[in-house]
C-alpha cells in the first residue's frame, strides 16, 4: 500500500512540473539594467511557453504619471507584425537637451498579421524599442506586458516585484537604473611615495651610522683603558 502510494505521488509531483511553464518563459526586458538619464535601445523578449499555440500579440505599458515616464520612445519594426503606438498629453512638460516633450508613450501592441506570422512552441520574439531619457530620480522601471495566443489564452507579466522576498509567478519585466557617475577613489601620487621612501630610507642610514658609531667609540675606549693599564704596569 505504502509502495502504490509512493508511486502516485511521485506521478503527481511529475505531472505538476510538466504542466509548469519554465522559469525561462517569462517576458523580460535586455538589458536589465542601465544608467538614469541615459538613451539605450531595450528589447523585450517574449518566449512561447505553449507546446501547441502560438504567441501573437505582446502588449507592453509604460509608466506615466505619477511615476517618471521615459522623455522618447520609438519602436523597430518587425517583419509580419502590427504596431499600434498609444500616447498621453502631460499636464507638466518634460525639459530635455533636445527641448521640451509634452506627449509620452503609454503603450505598445505588436500583432502578428497572421496565426503563421506568430512566434511558434519553444521560441521567442524579440520587440525592440529606443528609449530616450530614462528617469533620472528612480532606480528601477517597471513595464507591464501581456502575451496573447493564437488559441484566445493571455498570460499577464504584471505581479509586483518584491526585492528579497519570493518571486512572483508573472513578475513584471523590470529595468533596473543605476548611477550614471561615481566618486573617483582616492588614489596616491607616485612624488608623495618616493618621498616617503626617501625619508625613511634616510631615517635608518642615520641610525645605523649612529649605531656604528657607537660601536667603534666602544672599540677605541676598550683599547685606549687597555694601553693606559699597561703603562702603569710598567
Amino acid at each position: 500500500m505504502r509502495k502504490r502510494i509512493a508511486v502516485v505521488s511521485t506521478l503527481t509531483v511529475g505531472v505538476l512540473f510538466a504542466l509548469a511553464p519554465p522559469a525561462s518563459a517569462h517576458v523580460t526586458v535586455d538589458p536589465l539594467s542601465a544608467p538614469q538619464g541615459a538613451t539605450v535601445k531595450l528589447s523585450f523578449l517574449a518566449p512561447n511557453a505553449d507546446p501547441t499555440a502560438k504567441m501573437t500579440g505582446l502588449q507592453v505599458a509604460f509608466p506615466t504619471p505619477p511615476a517618471t515616464p521615459i522623455a522618447t520612445v520609438t519602436v523597430e519594426p518587425i517583419a509580419g507584425w502590427n504596431i499600434k503606438v498609444t500616447t498621453e498629453n502631460l499636464a507638466k512638460a518634460i525639459t530635455t537637451d533636445d527641448g521640451t516633450v509634452d506627449t509620452i508613450v503609454k503603450e505598445i501592441d505588436w500583432t502578428a498579421k497572421s496565426t503563421a506570422d506568430g512566434i511558434g512552441a519553444n521560441q521567442f520574439g524579440e520587440f525592440t524599442i529606443d528609449a530616450d531619457g530614462l528617469p533620472t530620480n528612480e532606480n528601477q522601471v517597471a513595464f507591464k506586458a501581456i502575451q496573447t495566443y493564437s488559441d484566445g489564452s493571455v498570460v499577464r507579466w504584471i505581479d509586483p516585484v518584491t526585492p528579497g522576498g519570493p518571486e512572483a509567478p508573472h513578475p513584471t519585466p523590470i529595468l533596473q537604473l543605476t548611477n550614471p557617475s561615481g566618486a573617483p577613489a582616492p588614489t596616491t601620487t607616485v612624488p608623495a611615495a618616493t618621498t616617503v621612501v626617501a625619508a625613511s630610507t634616510q631615517d635608518n642610514s642615520a641610525r645605523a651610522l649612529a649605531i656604528i658609531g657607537v660601536a667603534l667609540g666602544a672599540v677605541a675606549l676598550v683599547f685606549a683603558t687597555g694601553g693606559l693599564m699597561k703603562k702603569r704596569r710598567a
